[in-house]
């Protein structure tokens, strides 16, 4: 089960990563979400896997946690997708 749910994430956060580009319109802005992004999902990561415990291992966690933080970024994305709309 952990290789999935590290699968899972990597997939969803590569996914975010990607299609950032098509939807942004400068380099500062990529820059700043890019960053925002992965600081914010490393921080969020690190907390759970230091609050897990022995549950599971805690690089399950942090990945589990960095794909969670990533989720509504890509679900917007999927949306903006689908509206056929062009960078913001």
């Amino acid at each position: 089960m952990f290789p999935l749910i590290a699968t899972a994430s990597l997939l969803v956060m590569i996914y975010v990563h990607v299609s950032l580009p098509r939807f942004t319109a400068t380099r500062r802005q990529r820059f700043i979400a890019h960053a925002v992004l992965i600081l914010v999902a490393l921080a969020f990561g690190t907390i759970s896997g230091m609050l897990a415990g022995t549950i599971a291992p805690p690089w399950v966690v942090i990945l589990g946690g960095m794909g969670v933080v990533h989720l509504p970024a890509m679900c917007v994305l999927i949306l903006k997708r689908i509206r056929h709309e062009g960078q913001s």
